[in-house]
C-alpha cells in the first residue's frame, strides 16, 4: 500500500525528499494526483507500508511536516 505526503511549497517537498533519501527512506518524488494539487504540483510517494513511519519521523525530527498524508485505495485517495 503506496502513501504520499503531500506539503504546501514546491521547496519543503524538495527539503522532504532530501532529507529522506539522506536517511535511506524509500521514496519517490511524483506529480501530485489531480485530486491532490490544492497543496503542491509535487508530492512523495512512501514506497512500502513500514517507511511510512520513519518517513514521518525524520520529517518530524528537521520541523518539515507535510500538509496531508493520504493512502492510496482501489477509488482514490484517503486521507489518513
Amino acid at each position: 500500500m503506496k502513501h504520499i505526503l503531500a506539503f504546501s511549497t514546491t521547496h519543503k517537498v524538495l527539503k522532504a525528499e532530501s532529507l529522506l533519501k539522506d536517511q535511506g527512506v524509500d521514496i519517490r518524488l511524483d506529480p501530485a494526483p489531480r485530486t491532490l494539487t490544492k497543496y503542491c504540483d509535487l508530492v512523495i510517494t512512501v514506497k512500502r507500508e513500514e517507511d511510512l513511519e520513519e518517513a514521518l519521523s525524520v520529517l518530524s525530527a528537521h520541523r518539515v511536516h507535510p500538509s496531508a498524508v493520504y493512502r492510496k485505495e482501489e477509488k482514490g485517495y484517503v486521507k489518513v
